[in-house]
């Protein structure tokens, strides 16, 4: 790949070049994203920063395994000054992911000088599908894109450090490293390559030879390393980490679908074919294709040995980056979803950026490095004219785009979010007598799973949507709940516990408190009572639930009363006024407020 023709471009040219191809993949990136919306941790994300303070607890909170202070103030931010305005949360995904390619242009022409080839694996960079599910969901992005802007720009001046020995490199380096790490624990990764990059082209020798000589050379960047490194491990470890050591049999399922499946496909332009779970999709090619991208991986490898005298050491970046994702995968995911986990990319972001910068270490030299990758002299090479690289970047970034289209529309199309946020505007809309007293139920699972409570409840979700409902303990005729579709509709009351006895009309208020039974013992909370009465005169009445006391006004005529009937207790206990003799409670039932009906 080092043919003459191709290493005559100027800094400018490839630079030029280089922003074009950028900005055809920002181009594309936010058409995805003008079709998107939020979408599951999202919704959890965005309840966080609207209900909680900003203090030292919300920033160093554990979110699924994740500690991620930096993007908790990003979170709060954005839910502060813009809740439900997906175009600046899209907006924030498109500033990093730029930052990142603008990086890794910068990275490259570092690391490979002002060569063509900086372009094709810009390109691959820039359209394999690894960075797309990150890049159009909030909650994953947050996370991974700035990693990618700590892995290039720490990269860029870890080399620099590597190359001149000069402490402001080894600063900057940290300082990127520390601020990954700041919004997602896997940046300790950073730390791997690089030390693989300064043992296999700053060092000689054996692997004993090589650590020795980075003691010798590099002593302060390894202790600076440490420094950082070791204390944040034991940090995670303290207060992040809820894996456990998997299974040998789990290890292997995740690690094929991982690498063998997903990683090997995507290098091609894969995976072509999708699985759709919801919005989101798992990588599904075909037998062939898969078979296909094996024998292709492995005809580079096998090409870039037989051409090469140093190439093989390139791929242990690729391989460490594989390894980490399988074993953090599979202790602390995938025993929980299943092996399957491994076929979404979003758990292998950092692939794009680690596998071209492999593939340019397994063909080029590295600029400023003791080690030199060189040609192997009377080997021929043929599949290295200029016109065979052009041809081959643009059917894989052909390909990459028809993935990631297929992947975009899934997105767009199956993201059940929106559509429920629009019917439930709608309904409230359209029904009178705002304020609606509302039951603060959960949102659907297939919006946000139940393990997020309180964020996943109705009166922290939309507080910042401003909707004309209220959340009361009690009510009268009125009382509303939510579909899973986004309809508002008449609470039902499922009956749990009802009312016994009674005779005539039912229960009559007279001067002394009444005692209604019920057919069973009532224990724990979320439980509301409805309470159907007939009254000559509009009354006051405190309600007795155990040690748990409600007081109402209820109007004259025959109406429906609602109130939460927390506590411990087998008997309703009601004290009204003079004004409430005679009125009579004629049915009383216990039980969940709900929008609908179980499906039988």
């Amino acid at each position: 790949m080092s043919h003459p023709e191709l290493r005559h471009r100027t800094g400018s040219d490839v630079r030029r070049l280089g922003l074009l191809v950028i900005a055809l993949a920002l181009a594309f990136r936010i058409w995805s994203l003008a079709g998107s919306w939020f979408f599951f941790d999202d919704l959890a994300f965005l309840s966080t920063g609207t209900n909680d303070p900003l203090t030292w607890h919300f920033v160093g909170r554990n979110y699924a395994g994740h500690l991620m202070p930096a993007g908790w103030l990003v979170i709060k931010a954005l839910a502060t000054w813009a809740p439900y305005r997906w175009g600046v949360w899209a907006g924030v995904l498109v500033v990093l992911q730029a930052v990142a390619s603008l990086g890794m242009l910068r990275l490259l022409r570092s690391m490979f000088g002002e060569t063509r080839l900086v372009l094709v694996l810009l390109a691959g960079y820039c359209f394999y599908v690894f960075t797309l599910p990150a890049g159009l969901w909030f909650a994953a992005g947050i996370n991974q894109l700035p990693l990618q802007v700590a892995l290039v720009f720490g990269l860029h001046a870890h080399l620099d450090y590597l190359r001149t020995r000069r402490w402001q490199s080894l600063a900057v380096t940290l300082a990127w490293t520390v601020l990954g790490l700041a919004f997602y624990e896997k940046a300790a990764i950073l730390f791997g390559f690089y030390a693989i990059l300064a043992l296999g082209w700053f060092a000689r020798g054996k692997l004993t030879e090589r650590v020795t000589m980075l003691w010798r050379d590099y002593r302060v960047g390894v202790l600076a390393h440490g420094a950082v490194a070791l204390p944040y491990v034991a940090i995670y470890l303290k207060f992040g980490l809820h894996g456990t050591q998997p299974a040998s049999t789990l290890l292997s399922s995740v690690g094929y679908r991982l690498v063998a499946v997903a990683f090997s496909t995507g290098v091609i332009g894969g995976p072509f074919e999708w699985r759709s779970m919801s919005a989101n999709s798992l990588a599904a090619p075909s037998d062939l294709i898969s078979l296909g991208s094996w024998v292709a991986v492995g005809s580079l490898v096998y090409y870039a040995h037989s051409t090469r005298t140093a190439s093989r050491r390139a791929w242990s970046l690729i391989a460490f980056s594989l390894a980490a994702n399988v074993y953090l995968l599979s202790s602390a995911r995938a025993d929980l979803v299943g092996p399957d986990i491994g076929l979404e990319y979003r758990y292998q972001t950092e692939s794009a950026a680690i596998f071209v910068i492999a593939l340019g270490l397994a063909f080029l030299p590295l600029v400023g490095a003791p080690e030199v990758n060189r040609l192997r002299e009377g080997v021929p090479r043929p599949h290295e004219r200029p016109v065979v690289i052009r041809t081959v970047t643009l059917i894989v970034v052909a390909f990459s785009l028809v993935s990631s289209l297929a992947y975009v529309r899934n997105w767009q199309d199956h993201n059940p979010t929106k559509p429920y946020f629009d019917h439930l505007a709608s309904s409230i809309s359209a029904t009178p007598d705002k304020p609606l007293p509302l039951v603060d139920l959960s949102l659907p699972q297939n919006l946000l799973w139940a393990f997020g409570y309180p964020e996943n409840t109705d009166s922290h979700i939309f507080r910042a949507l401003d909707y004309p409902v209220t959340y009361p303990d009690t009510s009268v005729d009125r009382l509303y709940a939510i579909k899973d579709d986004g309809e508002l509709t008449q609470a039902i009351v499922l009956p749990a516990r009802s009312m016994v006895g009674g005779s005539g009309c039912g229960y009559v208020l007279h001067r002394a408190p009444t005692d209604i039974p019920l057919d069973g013992p009532v224990v724990g909370g979320g439980w509301w009572i409805r309470m159907e009465y007939g009254a000559p005169r509009a009354f006051a009445v405190r309600i007795g639930m155990g040690t748990n006391t409600t007081r109402m006004k209820l109007p004259a005529g025959a109406h429906t009363a609602y109130f939460k009937a927390d506590g411990s207790y087998d008997t309703v206990h009601l004290a009204n006024d003079a004004a409430g003799r005679s009125a009579c409670i004629t049915h009383l039932v216990l039980g969940n407020a709900v929008a609908q009906l179980p499906t039988p």
